[in-house]
């Protein structure tokens, strides 16, 4: 009987098992060292990836029409005549290009396109409402929304000036309809400036600018802007010349490029603050309010430079009305010369798409490799590359109730090897090999430079739609970590909760992944997610 009831159980859970344990690989593996590139070290340059990133300004948007909802059985020659209103205004803030009847690929980046006015008609008895999207044509990025409503005017008809007679049947005349629809009146719309800022937007960055000295000036193209830290300064899109200037010091110069929608992060430190350091702080969703050793300091994201060193108690608060909840709290180093970042991903969807950008750091300086995010987190090299590990490390992590899944595509889509670490600040790490097909794991203690692989496993049956999975979820009870391949849990180990963690997604130099190393990352505190979701009630 139990042959007979074991498929029942599986199918009710939906399959017995994601994975099969395999022979150990008998092979061992360096830990990831992660470190920070120097500043200035090579000329910024775009992905290849996303054409809005320009090496020459530009100031004129271009911008496309995309009708994407219209009532069933409505006259194209309405269609038409509602689109030359809609384009008016539109046509004296950027260049217009008209979409080919049939769907191009190469259109938007052939006409270099800035945004995409995503069209959606409703109507009303007599009045006409266009829905107006103003989208960025290559990420999944809103630079705002507007409505304009239009009346439709009939008016009767005089025979000897809007009608005549046509031939319809064989036996007798008619004539056409008895009223035909003179014009379309504008009932409301955007004002030009709303219009205006949305087609500026289409062609603005941003830059973050921080320095380990607070004294520190700022020169952007050679024109004095502020002092450090310097936050979301806005930017026309591409290739900028940033300059830092300090008394006694000689100035440092640094391109920058910028593109439309995105914020670029610059820190200079000077060798002779030998006693301050700068702190970030930023949380996923950003908005709470910051506590630095009993002082509120201000709201994530939050810099401060200038910092003398020492250890500081941070909290983490969420203010609503007279109440305030504190989310997280723990101690950090302010280290002379050095920048401290901490992050609190509360919930972060989608971790390896271009809004999560600011939560990465580059894992190495060479000018061989490149992970930069056009729509999503992207690998690239243009030579071999020298031994060690590639790729991109979070901010630090608060310790706490942590949730993280990370999603591979399938074998098939998987051009090259892919290393996704879980790292403490006492350098206890974990890794999680994948070669395509075998899912190999590996700790390191805090003495370990190098391990041997402490289990290998391979899935069983791919899902298109949902991919690979790995999870791993920390227990701040028992002390430890648990990973998980599909529905599977294969590890328990013990973990270190007195210090910051980060999580690593990688690439090996002698099997490097090009293209994206993951479908998806979602990072989240349970906990958090469900006190948040009990304050919006």
């Amino acid at each position: 009987m139990r042959y007979v009831y074991l498929p029942v159980l599986c199918f009710l859970v939906g399959y017995c098992s994601s994975v099969t344990k395999i022979e150990t690989l008998n092979r061992s593996f360096t830990k990831p060292k992660f470190i920070t590139p120097e500043p200035g070290e090579s000329e910024p340059l775009p992905s290849g990836r996303d054409y809005k990133e320009r090496l020459v300004n530009k100031s004129t948007p271009h911008f496309s029409l995309l009708w994407k909802q219209v009532p069933e059985g409505f006259s194209k020659s309405d269609l038409l005549l509602l689109e030359e209103k809609v384009l008016f205004p539109h046509n004296k803030l950027g260049l217009y290009k008209k979409a080919p009847k049939d769907p191009d690929p190469k259109f938007n980046e052939v006409s270099d396109l800035d945004l995409v006015l995503e069209l959606s008609l409703t109507r009303s008895a007599e009045r006409h409402s266009i829905e107006v999207q103003y989208k960025d044509p290559v990420l999944s990025q809103n630079f705002g929304k507007a409505i304009f409503v239009y009346q439709e005017e009939k008016e009767p008809v005089v025979k000897s000036l809007k009608s005549f007679d046509v031939f319809h049947g064989k036996r007798q005349l008619q004539p056409l309809t008895g009223s035909v629809p003179a014009y379309f009146a504008e009932v409301s719309s955007p004002s030009e400036d709303e219009l205006r800022n949305y087609f500026t937007s289409s062609l603005r960055g941003n830059a973050s600018v921080f320095s380990t000295s607070p004294g520190t000036t700022i020169y952007l193209d050679g024109v004095e802007v502020g002092k450090a830290p310097l936050l979301s300064y806005p930017l026309i899109n591409g290739k900028h010349t940033l300059s830092f200037a300090k008394p006694g010091k000689d100035p440092v110069k640094r391109n920058i490029l910028i593109r439309a929608g995105k914020t670029t992060r610059v820190f200079q430190e000077w060798s002779d603050d030998i006693s301050q350091g700068t702190i970030v702080i930023s949380s996923f969703p950003a908005g709470l309010d910051i506590v630095v050793d009993g002082q509120k300091k201000g709201k994530t994201q939050y810099a401060e430079s200038g910092v003398p060193y020492g250890s500081y108690p941070i909290q983490f608060i969420r203010t609503q009305k007279d109440s305030h909840f504190e989310y997280a709290k723990a101690g950090i180093k302010i280290r002379p010369k050095q920048i401290t970042s901490i992050a609190l991903p509360i919930s972060l969807e989608d971790g390896v798409g271009w809004e999560s950008e600011e939560f990465w750091n580059l894992t190495s300086a060479s000018p061989n490799f490149s992970a930069t995010f056009p729509g999503k987190l992207t690998f690239a090299k243009n030579k071999d590359l020298p031994t060690g590990w590639y790729g991109v490390y979070s901010e630090d992590l608060i310790p706490d109730y942590l949730e993280a899944e990370l999603v591979l595509d399938l074998v098939k889509d998987l051009n090259g090897a892919v290393g996704l670490s879980f790292t403490d600040h006492n350098q206890n790490a974990i890794l999680i090999y994948v070669d395509k097909t075998d899912f190999h794991i590996i700790k390191f203690s805090s003495e370990e430079k190098e391990a041997p692989v402490r289990s290998s496993y391979r899935w069983n049956k791919e899902d298109e739609l949902k991919g690979r999975s790995i999870k791993l979820s920390t227990d701040i009870e028992k002390k430890m970590i648990r990973l998980s391949l599909g529905n599977k849990t294969v590890e328990e180990l013990p973990w270190n909760f007195e210090t910051f963690w980060n999580l690593g997604v990688l690439t090996p130099h002698n099997a490097p992944v090009t293209g994206t190393p993951l479908r998806g990352l979602k990072i989240r505190y349970p906990d958090m997610v469900k006190f948040e979701e009990r304050l919006q009630k």
